[in-house]
């Protein structure tokens, strides 16, 4: 959210925050030393604070360039917030320095219609300005982010290439699973099943699924060299079998029942058969390993599964021109603007309230199967780059506590690829969210322009909102967005997301 709401002109007599950090110098050294102490412990924690603030201070500084140029009165400008460490006055604008590195915000008068105005500045406010000069003032702001998503993009898919079509490796292997038996290694490709050409992840899956239970040969590439492994392949439930397990799902692989390994689904139908009364599984999903509890004896449909081979997918990676580059990233790009609008609007959907608010009282638990990390596995999905988020996560969204931690594991996980993607999906949904329609958003101040534009043009006479008469809507959406902040704040450090290598 933009802020370009009215700040306290000076801080002469000093807050209360100002008189416990003592002077500027002493500011200015906590702030350089806590980010020093940063850069040198946690690197991707510093690369993602700087990145995120610069992100905030370039949108404000499209609204500062816009309202300089259309002759607005722009009364300070400064990055951070807090008590100030460091500023200077040029002309009527104060630049400067803050102690808290949380963004940055700009202070235009007369943006709100409600502060008072000296007479002979009024003519120099926004509010005084004709809709031709309103409206880019607002809109710089978001468009900024957008943009800086966008090139971000292309950076990504330029620099760090994109991944293959049909060209994929193993990425990781589920312990006990029939593909860690067979002696497969994370970064093998897999190139042959039973003689036949591999193909994509999806081609080579419908060729397991249809082999369980029986003994192939895998030809695979291990470093230069080409090995061919006999594999007997494993099996996951199907839609039938996971409807007699609830909560399992269609693509579960239950290898423990009541702490005896089950190898082969006949093992599963005959322990579940002759077991009366509550009974412990545990069965993999996604690469992780869950526990949960069943009630016995259970008759299992004879052909209740499917083959199972037990690797999490990795592309690999192609490198484009910049013109291919730039052609990938804008198919990205509107991925990612589709996908932001809907996650918009699940988070802020009666359902998507009532599913945060579960959270928050259940203190971030999901309240289905127990994670057993440390199982091995991965992501199902095929695709360099991507990861799986603990399961109590995945459906909610996260705080700016929330984007640093993920951005720090992907940093950590991915390197400079994985940082700079998160960041063009922040910078994009920074830009969407600001263009929402509702004050303080400066969507609700291109709504309220857009209004009195059209009045004005009706009635032929100047036209302009009482801004006093819209403030019971604008307090409702402060106090929803400090609820959400909250909230999701409270997840993310009770409940962070974990991605899974």
């Amino acid at each position: 959210m933009t802020e370009i709401a009215p700040q306290p002109p000076t801080e002469h007599h000093g807050s209360a925050l100002e008189r416990l950090t003592g002077s500027r110098g002493l500011r200015l050294a906590l702030l350089l030393g806590g980010l020093a102490y940063l850069a040198s412990t946690r690197i991707w924690l510093f690369v993602l604070i700087i990145a995120i603030v610069l992100s905030v201070f370039l949108h404000e500084m499209g609204h500062f360039l816009m309202a300089k140029r259309n002759g607005m009165r722009v009364t300070e400008f400064f990055l951070g917030f807090g008590p100030r460490i460091w500023s200077f006055r040029r002309g009527e604008t104060e630049y400067g320095l803050k102690l808290i590195p949380a963004g940055a915000y700009v202070r235009i008068i007369g943006m709100h219609g409600l502060e008072e105005v000296r007479p002979e500045h009024e003519e120099r406010t926004y509010r005084a300005q004709p809709f031709s000069r309103r409206m880019p003032v607002v809109l710089a702001g978001p468009l900024v982010n957008i943009a800086l998503g966008f090139l971000l993009l292309v950076v990504v898919f330029a620099g760090f290439g994109h991944p293959s079509d049909s060209k994929w490796q193993v990425r990781s292997v589920v312990d006990g699973s029939a593909a860690a038996l067979a002696g497969i290694e994370p970064g093998d490709r897999i190139v042959e099943f039973n003689g036949v050409p591999a193909g994509s992840f999806d081609e080579v899956s419908s060729l397991i699924r249809a082999h369980a239970g029986t003994s192939v040969d895998l030809t695979i590439e291990r470093d230069g060299q080409t090995l061919t492994l006999p594999v007997r392949i494993g099996w996951t439930l199907d839609a039938a079998g996971a409807k007699r397990l609830p909560p399992l799902e269609q693509g579960d692989a239950v290898i423990i029942v009541d702490g005896q390994p089950i190898t082969f689904y006949s093992d599963l139908v005959g322990a579940l058969q002759h077991h009366i009364g509550p009974v412990e599984i545990s069965f993999v999903r996604g690469g992780n390993v869950f526990t949960t509890s069943v009630t016995g004896p259970i008759a299992m449909p004879i052909d209740g599964f499917k083959g199972f081979l037990g690797v999490g997918p990795q592309s690999v990676l192609e490198h484009s021109g910049i013109l291919a580059a730039t052609g990938l990233a804008a198919t990205a790009f509107g991925d990612t603007i589709v996908g932001s609008v809907q996650g918009m609007g699940r988070i802020f959907s009666p359902s998507g309230l009532g599913n945060l608010a579960s959270q928050v009282a259940n203190g971030g638990s999901s309240g289905t199967a127990s994670d057993q990390s440390g199982s091995g596995g991965g992501s199902s999905l095929p695709g360099a780059g991507s990861a799986s988020a603990n399961s109590s996560a995945q459906d909610r969204p996260m705080s700016l506590l929330g984007i640093v931690n993920v951005g720090t594991q992907l940093g950590e996980q991915e390197g400079w690829a994985g940082v700079l993607a998160l960041l063009a999906t922040v910078n994009i949904f920074l830009g969407l969210i600001n263009l929402v329609p509702l004050l303080p958003f400066d969507g609700g101040h291109i709504a309220v322009a857009c209004y009195e534009e059209i009045r004005s043009r009706i009635a032929k006479k100047p036209y302009r909102v009482d801004m006093s008469k819209l403030m019971p809507v604008t307090y409702v959406v402060v106090f929803l967005m400090i609820g959400l902040f909250m909230s999701t704040l409270y997840l993310d450090a009770v409940d962070p997301v974990k991605l899974t290598p």
